[in-house]
C-alpha cells in the first residue's frame, strides 16, 4: 500500500479513537470517511458527506448538517 495515515475517528456512539490503516489511494484533504473496523483493522473505507454520518459523530466533529 502507498499511503499510511493515522486519523481520529468516532463510532456511532461519538466515542474518539485514532486508527491506523494504509490504503492505495491519496486521500481528499478534510474529507468525511466511513469505515468499516474488524478484528485486524480497517476492511474497507468510502468517502460521505457530513450528512450521512451518524448525529453523535457529526456533533463530535462539530458539523452544522
Amino acid at each position: 500500500m502507498k499511503y499510511e495515515y493515522t486519523l481520529d475517528c468516532y463510532n456511532e456512539n461519538g466515542n474518539k479513537k485514532e486508527i491506523k490503516f494504509k490504503t492505495s489511494r491519496e486521500l481528499r484533504e478534510a474529507a468525511f470517511l466511513m469505515l468499516e473496523v474488524r478484528t485486524f483493522g480497517v476492511h474497507s473505507w468510502k468517502e460521505v458527506q457530513a450528512n450521512e454520518l451518524p448525529e453523535k459523530v457529526r456533533t463530535a466533529f462539530g458539523c452544522q448538517y
